[in-house]
């Protein structure tokens, strides 16, 4: 069977014996047992199906990038690599992940990913310098932001998915001369002030007006925040992750919600104001106070949904 080109592998299944029995089986009656390169030549010629595993992966030739493609770029970019040899995305919550496997394999076909607690991955050296081409430094090359702000549409999913990897909803009590009061407002996370900057720039394309600091992109104003909101906004289900466990008011809450506590603050604000009061949190003294009313209303909304 050896002689004729069974592999020790198909031999051993065939007889129900282990691999190493059968190769020593073989090396006590001096056949000549073949290199893995010959082998493998062999088994190559008995099934040729088998030789579609070993040709590269080739990337299609494409006039234009696709949308989705760019959405690829986007996720490498918050929160991914492209290195030499392989692509990977870093985060660990299930949708996020999920989401970048749904794009590979609309724009790439069938790539074999692996995955660990945090990191989804693969290895292509030709998908690597396709997704690489397009980016320079960790943002998005001249053509691809052209691209991106030529449609509102495509505009709005990555910033969706800058918001949903390293996007916050920041609400917090905040001291005030007579009582404690809330603060609202949006930040989009990167020490990249290239990157920033074309954040920044997709914002004004949709009409949010934004600042760039050291540690990103900022939306402050309650318009803007708004507005925001409206025309970006989180995905649900996608939670509050960054701080360590424990150490941010909201960890573990979903951004969503949070951007609907927002609104909540707003419109109380408002409602109080209207009524002749200088807000709604004016006999709060405490931050715990203040809390406690937002925390309520957050726990209001998640019944509510």
């Amino acid at each position: 069977m050896y002689s004729g080109g069974m592999s020790i592998s198909e031999i051993a299944a065939r007889a129900e014996r282990s691999y190493t029995f059968v190769r020593n089986n073989l090396a006590s009656s001096r056949a000549i047992l073949r290199s893995k390169a010959d082998g493998t030549r062999l088994h190559v010629r008995i099934h040729p199906e088998w030789s579609r595993q070993f040709i590269k992966y080739q990337v299609k030739d494409e006039k234009r990038v696709s949308n989705d493609k760019i959405l690829v770029l986007a996720m490498v970019i918050t929160e991914g690599y492209a290195d030499r040899t392989s692509v990977g995305f870093t985060n660990t919550q299930s949708a996020l992940k999920d989401q970048f496997r749904n794009l590979i394999e609309m724009v790439y076909g069938g790539v074999h990913l692996g995955e660990n607690k945090i990191t989804t991955r693969f290895s292509s050296t030709e998908i690597s310098k396709d997704l690489s081409s397009n980016m320079v430094h960790k943002t998005f090359s001249g053509p691809i932001l052209s691209q991106i702000l030529a449609s509102r549409s495509v505009t709005k999913k990555v910033l969706r998915i800058v918001a949903d990897t390293e996007g916050s909803m920041i609400i917090s009590p905040k001291r005030s001369p007579r009582n404690f009061s809330v603060e609202c407002r949006v930040v989009l996370a990167s020490k990249n002030r290239a990157f920033s900057e074309q954040i920044a720039a997709m914002l004004a394309n949709l009409g949010v007006v934004s600042h760039v600091g050291k540690n990103g992109v900022n939306i402050s104003s309650k318009p803007q925040i708004r507005k925001f909101i409206e025309t970006v906004g989180f995905s649900p289900g996608i939670k509050v992750i960054r701080k360590k466990a424990g150490q941010s008011t909201w960890y573990g809450k979903e951004k969503f919600i949070l951007t609907k506590l927002c609104l909540e603050v707003y419109g109380r604000q408002d409602q109080a104001r209207a009524s002749g009061r200088r807000g709604w949190f004016e006999q709060c003294s405490t931050r715990e106070e203040t809390m406690r009313y937002l925390n309520t209303w957050y726990n209001d909304i998640v019944g509510g949904e």
